[in-house]
């Protein structure tokens, strides 16, 4: 949920009257933040397509406000969360109550041999049960009754009279259960808490998958885009030179010193050039829709279609040592760490599956301490005059209050003492035996695949730190061509106004400049495509560009 939250504050920065430069912590390339006005075409150029200037920051943050696949991973991850607290509930103190009554009548027929001839009672009881975190429960419950029965005064007089004798008792009742070999283990009976935490990280690491993708395919789409909108300036470019070029021809037509088929030459190359402009304007209008695509945007009733990106890198290539990027990848690449999660979780499971081949032992105890107190008849041949029971004297009946006899050597007057353990053995133990092999292998599939992912991993940091290098001496060839390409058409065309030079070679020197200053922006690009894929298999895409993981 913080990934999130943390990406949805990200707040678009103010358009800057002055470039505002923003370095990255890990990596010496710089976003420069340029106003719309001087967003690498003339002020007064509009697409022929509705547009607006988009700062990187900007994409950024409204493709993490609206996408989808974060909002989800979002709702999985407070879902891990929830599903933590359930299973931590499982050793929750749970409270029983309850009330009970019962009235029996049983009078007496004929001369039968009777006792009792009706009961009444009334109960209360309070308890409190807690599951043990090693695998027992235990539970304490307080039990209150006041019953009353009707009994013959003469046993052995079927029509002697009948007397009511109330009794009171409290009796608390401390139960324990336990097993003894199956079943029983702090690291067994925590498992489910376990696996639940480790599913929430598991959750945090797809969430955090789900925003390096999104990032590192919105800053390569950006890029393209960026490319995009160069190609067009240089385009646009090639088209005012080749009408300036055009310009002279016709003046030197006109003054007699060269053939109007020259200048039909020229006005063919401006057209061909022309044409590239309406290509290159469509390239980015393609490339507008893909950025906007990505960021959720929905073209249903929208009036703007492309973007003019508004941010300009400025790339200084640096040295990648590849046995660094590999180690901070196989430590910090979520993908890896989805995997080593799973094979956590499926080591709880093969010490939940190894117990459960133990056989079920299982211990059983409770112990009963109880407070009595009935009603004494009036006896007229003892002289006894009778007392009526009460709660006080029930609960004074608890302890001993002489310790004279022998027996009655002990704190409690009447108490219950039980216990009991009982085995279960599953002879043959199949099904068991089964689940710990199934769950052994589970474990080396996962160990598997985990060393698959690393394989690949590695695969894509030495192809992503490769096309940095390659990336990078190409930049420095590419900046070299283009300078040389600007001073032979800038020497062609001044050999040209002294006729020392034909329109072809001028055009050529000029298709010279447009393919070198091609080639310098595509390897710009190729850097910074290839520098945000090794920044998303080393984890360092999200800081890159300031946004916090979770």
């Amino acid at each position: 949920m913080l990934l999130l939250t943390t990406l949805l504050a990200l707040a678009p920065p103010p358009a800057p009257t002055e470039p505002e430069v923003r370095e990255s912590p890990t990596d010496p390339v710089q976003m420069v933040d340029i106003p719309a006005v001087d967003a690498g075409l003339p002020p007064n150029y509009e697409p022929p397509f509705p547009s607006e200037s988009l700062a990187l920051s900007d994409v950024l943050r409204l493709a993490l406000h609206d996408n989808i696949d974060l909002r989800s991973n979002a709702i999985d991850v407070g879902i891990s969360e929830a599903n933590v607290l359930a299973a931590q509930g499982a050793y929750d103190v749970f409270l029983t109550a309850g009330i009970s009554g019962q009235a029996q009548k049983t009078p007496q027929r004929g001369s039968q041999f009777t006792v009792v001839t009706g009961t009444r009672s009334l109960g209360l009881n309070l308890g409190f049960q807690r599951k043990l975190e090693t695998g027992g429960t235990v539970s304490l419950r307080f039990d209150i009754a006041r019953s009353q029965q009707e009994q013959k005064t003469n046993f052995f007089s079927a029509n002697a009279a009948s007397t009511t004798l109330a009794t009171y008792r409290i009796t608390p009742t401390l139960t324990l259960t336990h097993p003894l070999l199956k079943g029983a283990g702090l690291r067994v009976n925590r498992a489910d808490i376990n696996k639940a935490k480790l599913a929430v990280s598991a959750s945090q690491a797809a969430q955090i998958v789900t925003a390096q993708n999104l990032v590192r395919d919105l800053v390569s789409a950006y890029w393209d885009l960026l490319f995009a909108h160069r190609d067009l300036q240089n385009k646009r470019n090639s088209v005012q030179l080749a009408t300036r070029q055009l310009e002279r021809t016709r003046a030197l037509v006109t003054a007699g010193r060269t053939s109007p088929v020259d200048a039909k030459a020229v006005e063919q190359a401006l057209a061909a050039r022309e044409s590239d402009v309406l290509t290159a304007e469509n390239t980015l209008l393609d490339r507008s829709l893909t950025l906007r695509t990505l960021m959720g945007q929905s073209f249903d009733g929208s009036g703007t279609f492309g973007v003019l990106p508004a941010t300009d890198p400025l790339v200084n290539p640096r040295t990648v040592s590849l046995s660094d990027e590999i180690d901070r990848a196989m430590k910090q690449n979520p993908q890896v760490r989805q995997l080593e999660i799973q094979i956590a979780s499926g080591r709880i499971d093969e010490l939940v599956a190894a117990n459960q081949r133990l056989p079920q032992l299982d211990f059983s105890g409770s112990f009963a301490p109880q407070g009595r107190s009935t009603d004494t008849v009036v006896s007229a041949q003892t002289g006894d005059p009778g007392k009526e029971g009460s709660w006080g004297e029930a609960f004074q009946n608890f302890f001993n209050k002489k310790r004279i006899i022998r027996d009655e050597n002990r704190l409690l007057a009447d108490w219950t003492l039980s216990g009991s353990l009982t085995l279960t053995w599953d002879v043959q133990n199949r099904s068991a035996k089964g689940r710990h092999q199934a769950a052994k292998l589970t474990i080396k599939k996962a160990q598997v695949n985990l060393e698959r992912a690393k394989q690949q991993v590695a695969a894509g940091v030495i192809r992503s730190a490769n096309g940095l290098r390659t990336a990078g001496k190409v930049m420095e060839v590419a900046q070299i061509s283009v300078d040389l390409a600007k001073d032979n058409l800038a020497a062609e065309q001044a050999r040209f106004e002294v006729g020392r030079s034909t329109n072809y070679d001028v055009l050529l020197r000029l298709d010279e400049l447009d393919k070198a200053q091609a080639a310098a922006l595509s390897a710009q690009v190729n850097y910074l495509k290839a520098l945000a894929q090794l920044q998303a298999l080393t984890g360092e895409i999200l800081p890159a560009y300031h946004l916090d993981t979770p």
